[in-house]
């Protein structure tokens, strides 16, 4: 059966990667949203196009008309949301909550939360079951869209899905993303741009860096899963590699080694702490339970982004 497909977002850092995966599936008309008119993108030629003014009812109709599944990627980055916290209500909750009321009865709703609504010091194993503490506006505003996911799911007016993703990386389908300010791609910008890479903290916290390209096969199969695996609506999104940065960034001259021919310096801002910040699992495995399998390593997410960047920067 073919489903109709809205992309909140779709010409997003993720969204473009993601429009790129649904557009070559048979089954699948995609619908991309924004909110400037734009033609589609040549990742996703055969796409609908629709500019949508989030305030105003009738063109949020508009942008659902016909549509079967939603994938709402709207939202300010961490960083925008601390500047902007008023317009981060609006933006990563309200937006959410004016979508939400307008789909159809029983439209497939998959929401993409973060791993930030468990809070910033995070330790030992984390599931779904471990007790939410939002730290900032980002993770509050984040959470608050979850409620409203479930609430509408619970009262059978949509199906809900929302992932807690974990710290996603990888290329961006255009040099123009707003995605350079996130560690890993930062530091493979750094690597062929200054052919250094400096961390902005002593680089000893821990982090779960799962590639994109896991995030976009983890949201087409919430897009495809039996309503019978949906359950409570929430899921964990991450991957097996929870690392230090320095870790990260010891990978990445690893791989510079390997793909661009050349070892970059690696520079710590401070010195560790006297205290080491603990270690945590992201447990998975309730979604992974409903038949997804994610495999990509690091490594191979790592030297697609290095390339890219090779393309863009130097």
């Amino acid at each position: 059966m073919t489903k109709n497909v809205l992309l909140t977002g779709g010409f997003g850092t993720l969204g473009g990667r993601l429009a790129a995966i649904l557009a070559q599936d048979a089954e699948i008309n995609l619908r991309l949203a924004s909110r400037i008119k734009r033609n589609a993108p040549r990742w996703a030629p055969r796409a609908e196009t629709y500019a949508v003014d989030f305030e105003n009812h009738k063109s949020i109709q508009e942008m659902l008309n016909g549509i079967t599944h939603v994938v709402h990627l709207v939202a300010m980055t961490d960083f925008e949301s601390r500047a902007e916290p008023e317009k981060a209500q609006q933006v990563n909750t309200e937006y959410t909550h004016r979508v939400i009321e307008q789909c159809s009865k029983e439209t497939r709703f998959v929401y993409l939360s973060t791993i930030q609504v468990y809070g910033a010091d995070l330790s030992g194993t984390i599931t779904e079951a471990t007790p939410t503490n939002p730290s900032d506006v980002y993770s509050q505003t984040h959470l608050n869209s979850e409620n409203l996911v479930e609430s509408a799911h619970k009262q059978g007016q949509i199906e809900g899905i929302s992932l807690r993703n974990a710290n996603g990386f990888g290329a961006p389908m255009s040099a123009d993303a707003k995605i350079w300010q996130i560690i890993a791609n930062d530091l493979c910008r750094q690597a062929v741009e200054k052919k250094q890479l400096t961390l902005k903290s002593h680089g000893q916290q821990y982090r779960n860096f799962i590639p994109f390209t896991d995030v976009c096969t983890a949201i087409r199969h919430c897009v495809f899963m039996s309503s019978d695996n949906i359950g409570n609506t929430t899921f964990n999104l991450g991957s097996d590699h929870t690392i230090k940065v320095l870790d990260l960034a010891q990978l990445i001259a690893s791989r510079c080694s390997t793909t661009l021919g050349y070892t970059p310096e690696i520079q710590t801002m401070t010195n560790p702490p006297e205290r080491l910040p603990a270690k945590f699992n992201y447990d998975s495995s309730k979604l992974r339970a409903t038949g997804l399998a994610l495999n990509t390593r690091l490594e191979h997410e790592i030297d697609g982004l290095l390339k890219a960047c090779q393309g863009w920067f130097k």
